[in-house]
């Protein structure tokens, strides 16, 4: 049986050179770090094992972060830099940091539980909508961000018998989480209300949903023209849902002002 030989017996060594043959294998992490850990005399002390977990950490920990930022382009978030850690928990917001630390572990994304987010204008119930989404990448979840005006219109100027409105729709309905921001600031039509009530219908159970409205649930009905279908979108919304009601300064002028 041929014994094998070290790739330095033939003058080969582990540097730059070999870097494209790791990205071929789309372990680049792995194989940046390993060319670390040759040139580095720190390492030299480790086990052979130790090297290679290290580096194995590297490639995985790469791999989730090409995930994550994946999943949160696909989000159609406008703030993909919003998270949790950068909440601030000012007096006067009637921010819970332990119930906002909870809701970062995403166990409401498993339950398919609903968030509501209300709150006057420019309190930041859209920057934690946002920050929420990006919790929910972190965890694996597939999330969908649309305010909720530009919904409608976008389901408007698509055909019924359209493919691409077929496609859309499902897109929405398999989405772990589903963000409609500025939830019926302006009243909607009957057609919209169906629109939107099919969408909540076939999430139900499926899918979560996050909300921010600077107006009450029972003030909704106001927006909505037919009572069944405010009602029937108001429980799929609120029934069992988890609200937070956030008070305090106006933050655009907060963060203008830093």
């Amino acid at each position: 049986m041929t014994q094998p030989q070290p790739a330095s017996a033939s003058a080969r060594f582990l540097d730059e050179s070999v870097l494209p043959v790791f990205t071929d294998l789309r372990m680049t992490a792995f194989g940046r770090t390993v060319i670390d850990i040759a040139a580095d005399p720190v390492f030299d002390s480790w086990s052979f094992s130790d090297k290679v977990l290290y580096a194995l950490d590297k490639e995985v920990a790469a791999k989730r972060e090409r995930r994550v930022n994946k999943l949160l382009k696909a989000s159609r978030s406008p703030n993909l830099d919003a998270c949790i850690e950068d909440i601030t928990y000012a007096p006067g917001r009637n921010l819970n940091k332990e119930q906002i630390t909870r809701l970062a572990h995403c166990q409401w994304c498993q339950k398919a539980q609903s968030i509501v987010i209300l709150g006057k204008s420019s309190v930041g119930k859209t920057y934690l909508a946002q920050a929420l989404l990006t919790a929910a990448c972190r965890n694996d979840y597939s999330a969908r961000f649309f305010r909720t005006d530009t919904l409608a219109n976008q389901l408007m100027v698509l055909r019924h018998d359209d493919t691409a409105r077929m496609e859309f729709l499902q897109d929405l309905h398999l989405a772990d989480v589903l963000v409609l921001d500025d939830f019926l600031t302006t009243p909607i039509d009957a057609a919209t209300a169906h629109q939107l009530l099919n969408i909540l219908a076939e999430r139900e159970h499926r899918g979560s949903t996050i909300v921010t409205s600077q107006f009450t649930p029972d003030e909704w009905y106001k927006s909505i023209p037919d009572a069944v279908i405010a009602e029937s979108i108001l429980n799929r919304l609120v029934v069992g849902a988890e609200i937070i009601t956030l008070e305090g300064p106006n933050m655009r002028l907060e963060a203008n002002a830093e």
